[in-house]
């Protein structure tokens, strides 16, 4: 995909900065070319702080022998300091949790970003977390409440457990996903997984190995299972380029990772079984896009899974040059989400919209009344041409498949 007139100002800056981030030596040189004046690296930098890629874009930089304008590798350094050191505590936290959690006698493992320090990166200097991502099974979730508060870790939102578990159920933005987020007197935050959808964790914890990190064996997902919990934040967070940039990255080195240990055909098997046969096909045209490479999906497709392949990786590149969709359509094109409303106002409207109002600022999201929010997806849905709501209408059924348990 070169660079066209289509592509405003923006967008050309995000697709060079992930093909900078994901290419191979040539190509992401040619990428860094286009970052050609002060003002291009200081908009490099905004753009990678937000998507919580300054540690990945150091290191590329570093590995590239590439230098920034020389106020902007100060400003460069100044902003990837913070980043480290929340990485660490992160880091740190996981590891005393996981620990908590084993001494108790809780299977557990880690996940998503501590998964890829352990498996595909060299250090912490190369890959930010902003929290350390747990799993454990869904009977165990109240007995590891208690081993982590023992160990110093207080949950957020600090409600009724009752309320908040019935929150997530009839939460659409969750897709079948349930955590809880707690964090350490350091600052260091970890998230509690124990419902993953359709995915089963009995499976994944049962692979779990222990790795390395920090000088202490971890429990930790084995690659296969990482990569698909991956896929699975991608397409729950609707492949929104500034949301799935680390997940786009890491697929970039998990993908040759799997084919190197030959654990593609078992992680196909399980993709298949979970509905994440689309959304791992997608990633894999992304990358495949983005590095300006033949496709080759990594795993056999059906027809339709091959279709819905395309539409995911074509809503991908719609938002990474124009900007985030209102992914409330999704809502619109799916019963699902919004039988999930409806039980959730059952219970009462006001603590529904307060747990609500909750999710959304953790998750760095803008919380809009009612009103504003019907008015802006009527904008969007009177805007979206009939591509676009193919594409839509494919992000809803691969959610609402991964959704169901």
């Amino acid at each position: 995909m070169k660079a066209n007139p289509a592509w405003d100002t923006g967008g050309r800056q995000r697709l060079h900065a992930m093909r900078l981030l994901v290419c191979a030596e040539s190509k992401a040189r040619l990428a860094a070319k286009e970052f050609d004046s002060p003002a291009e690296w200081r908009a490099v930098l905004d753009l990678c702080q937000g998507w919580k890629l300054l540690a990945a874009l150091d290191s590329r930089l570093t590995e590239l022998h590439i230098q920034p304008p020389e106020a902007e590798q100060a400003e460069f350094a100044r902003r990837t300091q913070p980043a480290f050191v929340q990485t660490m505590l992160c880091v740190r936290a996981g590891a005393i949790a996981l620990s908590a959690l084993q001494q108790s006698g809780i299977p557990c493992a880690g996940f998503k970003g501590i998964a890829a320090l352990a498996h595909l990166y060299p250090g912490l200097r190369s890959r930010t977390l902003q929290d350390t991502d747990l799993l454990v099974q869904p009977r165990d979730v109240e007995a590891a409440l208690i081993a982590l508060a023992a160990a110093g870790f207080r949950r957020s939102p600090d409600c009724p457990w009752d309320e908040y578990v019935a929150f997530l159920r009839n939460s659409p933005g969750t897709a079948g996903n349930e955590a809880v987020s707690l964090r350490d007197e350091k600052g260091g935050a970890v998230d509690l997984h124990w419902h993953l959808g359709i995915l089963d964790v009995e499976t994944l914890l049962a692979a779990a190995a222990p790795v390395t990190v920090l000088n202490r064996p971890l429990p930790i997902l084995q690659p296969a299972h990482a990569t698909l919990l991956s896929v699975h934040h991608a397409l729950r967070n609707d492949f929104v380029p500034a949301d799935i940039a680390r997940d786009v990255c890491d697929f970039a080195r998990w993908q040759p990772l799997l084919a190197r240990t030959d654990a593609w055909p078992a992680a196909a098997a399980d993709a298949n079984r979970w509905g994440l046969s689309s959304a791992c096909a997608a990633l894999a045209l992304i990358v495949a896009e983005l590095q300006g490479v033949p496709p080759e999906p990594p795993l056999p497709l059906s027809r339709a899974d091959a279709a819905a392949a395309r539409h995911l990786a074509a809503l991908y590149f719609h938002q990474l040059r124009t900007g985030p969709v209102n992914t409330d359509l999704a809502y619109v094109t799916s019963g699902r989400p919004l039988l999930q409303i409806a039980s959730g106002l059952a219970g009462g409207w006001n603590r529904y919209r307060e747990l609500m109002r909750i999710s959304e600022q953790s998750n760095g999201e803008l919380s809009l009344p009612l009103h504003k929010r019907v008015w802006n997806l009527g904008k969007a849905a009177a805007a979206l041409s009939p591509r676009g709501w193919r594409q839509v209408r494919t992000l809803a059924r691969a959610k609402d498949r991964i959704a169901n348990s």
